[in-house]
């Protein structure tokens, strides 16, 4: 029996139920009363809230933790399941196996109003934003995103509304599960390259496909600064709203003044008329952006001006996204998820807006082939730190085929842009090095989307016992 609905699920395992969106998912289901285990390869925050909430979590993958009498068995897209011990025992069980982004799906078809937040970047900034308008507006959504909200100190949340709000990724297609009926795209750029083998083609058709769910009575919400959206627009039969700084946009940003930390004030105007100012507590430009989307969201849902304005001045961001970490010795240290070359350049200008004495980057570059098809952004993004260390390029997904190493950033790095980097391997060596030399005055980013966030804790302990 292929499972169709939730109905039809008593008990589920899941391989990954440490990854950000399976851990949210695994809550959801312990919510609405399903059965719920699995495993990771390693411990963190998540899989402690998972336990915490009564969910078994092995550490590590082993044949014997499948229970035989799973109804189903879900999987992160990072698990191959021809090679996964715990899938090759599901099999022989001839118990279902769905990824992740299947069973995100099979969610979303009891939410009419699902919003599906998407784009090559800022979609747990926005996906967080839109969460938190309707909460503010008094709404009882539900939530599934990859990244933590500090407000509700989860990354989901089961609501009882016709609401859901979830981030959806376009890497191996998984947004084309869902069904949504407003749609937001950020932004289109190349990037999941081991996947996208044809480049910014094969990812538009993908972000056009995703647009195509969205029924003809829903809503696409569109960068209309995006010469790829654009390429979008034209094959989609819903109504479109456009949003950008460009004046031919439907909602457009105009009058950006930023503070000394680089937050912004801005003036939107919807259709040449003025509609309201806002205040952001999060930094950058592209943040402006992605809240011209989620008030043309909140407009087409009827969401106050006010309750908007009150989101934004409470919103501090979501976890890892250019999160505060602390200051001591009077060094400032922050992290973000950057993996991208684009995230990773803006990330560091946010940096730049602070005042400071010298900008440390510490950067762990995500997967070989990003690194070996993306090398010259990489370089370029980093040009304008004070010093770089890379740490070893961490790939959970595929083998180093390009011989690519996170020494041939540091020496391009130099070479280019006379940066002075390095690539230190052992986390601990990162924190030593880094208290040795860096000053007073000084701020560090800890960047990259996989394990390297743990410098960033480390570096605050380190530098407290310093200072004791």
């Amino acid at each position: 029996m292929q499972i169709s609905s939730l109905e039809q699920i008593k008990k589920i395992y899941m391989i990954g139920i440490g990854g950000t969106s399976m851990s949210g998912l695994a809550m959801m289901s312990a919510v609405n009363g399903l059965e719920v285990a699995g495993s990771d390869m390693r411990a963190n925050m998540y899989t402690d809230k998972l336990e915490k909430a009564g969910i078994k979590v092995y550490i590590g993958h082993d044949k014997n933790n499948v229970p035989a009498d799973a109804d189903l068995v879900v999987y992160s897209a990072a698990i191959n399941i021809n090679t996964n011990v715990e899938a090759i025992a599901a099999k022989e069980y001839n118990i279902q196996l769905m990824e992740r982004s299947y069973f995100l799906g099979l969610l979303t078809r009891y939410y009419p109003k699902t919003i599906a937040v998407s784009g090559t970047h800022g979609k747990t900034t926005t996906t967080s934003l839109v969460s938190l308008m309707l909460l503010d507006a008094g709404e009882d959504p539900s939530i599934s995103l990859g990244g933590t909200i500090p407000k509700i100190n989860a990354n989901s949340l089961v609501g009882n509304s016709e609401y859901f709000v979830i981030e959806a990724c376009e890497f191996i297609d998984s947004f084309l599960h869902t069904e949504h009926y407003i749609g937001i795209i950020l932004n289109i750029e190349e990037d999941h390259l081991d996947y996208f083998t044809d480049g910014i083609d094969q990812i538009v058709e993908s972000f056009t496909n995703f647009a195509k769910i969205i029924p003809k009575e829903g809503h696409l919400i569109a960068n209309g600064d995006d010469p790829n959206v654009a390429k979008v627009l034209p094959h989609i039969d819903t109504t479109i709203h456009t949003f950008g700084l460009g004046e031919s946009n439907d909602w457009r940003a105009a009058n950006i003044i930023y503070d000394s930390l680089g937050k912004p004030t801005f003036d939107v105007f919807h259709k040449g008329s003025l509609y309201a100012s806002f205040s952001l507590k999060i930094p950058g430009e592209h943040n402006v952006m992605d809240a011209l989307s989620v008030i043309a969201c909140g407009s087409i849902l009827g969401i106050s001006i006010e309750s908007l304005q009150k989101t934004f001045q409470e919103f501090d961001g979501a976890k890892r996204r250019f999160e505060f970490k602390g200051e001591e010795r009077g060094i400032k240290v922050f992290e973000d998820y950057a993996h991208h070359p684009t995230e990773l350049r803006v990330t560091i200008q946010a940096c730049l807006n602070y005042d400071h004495n010298k900008l440390w980057v510490v950067f762990q570059p995500h997967t070989y082939s990003r690194t070996f098809l993306l090398f010259d952004g990489f370089v370029d993004a980093v040009a304008s730190a004070g010093e770089v260390i890379f740490n070893d390029i961490y790939s959970d997904r595929e083998a180093n085929d390009w011989n690519i190493y996170s020494e041939d950033l540091a020496v391009k790095v130099v070479e280019k842009h006379a940066v002075p980097a390095s690539v230190i391997s052992s986390f601990e060596d990162i924190v030593a090095y880094i208290i040795e030399r860096a000053a007073p005055g000084d701020l560090v980013l800890v960047a990259g989307s996989q394990s390297i966030n743990q410098v960033a804790s480390d570096l605050v302990d380190a530098l407290k016992m310093h200072t004791a």
